[in-house]
């Protein structure tokens, strides 16, 4: 990230800036090698610094961690208690504080192959036809050369979808409904959220505007799945 690039960034509250960190430390939390955010908390009883590990909203409380010499150095931090948050090593997650303005360019290393996406989707829709008990196809609409952002969010989406519909059918009646209504699942990204049910094909659009923040959050697609139904 350049000075210029810094200066296009917006004020967020500080609560929205640990459900980033969140987001961040969740996803490195499954690589090899994670690289967890670096941060800096200032409140009555001066500064603590380490590597975001989790956030609880409920208890409001911050856990962040250090490392060494192979032993841990844990603090439990109140939210409530926390006056400011520094960031250290932003370049990795700055399109996640821009609100959509910074453009999230993958690691190379990480975008799937047309190949690889298409592993991803047989292996949803057979865990998802365990959980319905009923025949279902998954499509990916990727239009003319999907960008590597495009083909990395295309499986945040599968992922997405199977835990959504596996959710639905933990429900007796939202499994009838869904099984009895629904025979393929097509998604697509587009300018708008969008959920569509016409002749047993369940039409799913997704807004990537603001990148993956844009995109319908697990619950509010389950919410648009049911009123289809």
């Amino acid at each position: 990230m350049d000075f210029k690039t810094m200066l296009q960034l917006p004020v967020i509250e500080t609560s929205e800036i640990l459900k980033i960190l969140q987001e961040v430390a969740d996803n490195e939390r499954k690589r090899e090698k994670p690289n967890m955010p670096k941060i800096s908390f200032s409140n009555t009883d001066g500064t603590i610094s380490g590597y975001f590990i989790n956030y609880d909203a409920d208890k409001g409380v911050v856990l962040i961690g250090n490392w060494y010499d192979n032993e841990a150095d844990l603090q439990y931090v109140s939210f409530h208690s926390i006056s400011c948050i520094m960031l250290q090593n932003v370049k990795d997650y700055v399109h996640l504080l821009s609100d959509g303005k910074i453009p999230f360019t993958p690691d190379p290393k990480d975008v799937p192959t047309q190949l690889q996406l298409k592993k991803e989707i047989k292996t949803a829709v057979l865990a998802l036809q365990e959980a319905l008990g009923n025949e279902l196809t998954i499509n990916y609409d990727a239009g003319e050369n999907p960008s590597d952002t495009e083909k990395l969010y295309a499986k945040k989406a599968i992922q997405l979808l199977q835990e959504t519909i596996s959710t639905l059918a933990e429900n007796k009646l939202a499994k009838e409904a869904f099984s009895e209504n629904i025979a393929t699942v097509n998604f697509q990204f587009t300018e708008a959220n969008k959920v569509e049910l016409n002749k047993q094909v369940l039409s799913i659009s997704f807004n990537i505007e603001k990148g993956w923040k844009s995109v319908l959050r697990k619950t509010e697609l389950q919410n648009e799945i049911e009123k289809n139904l």
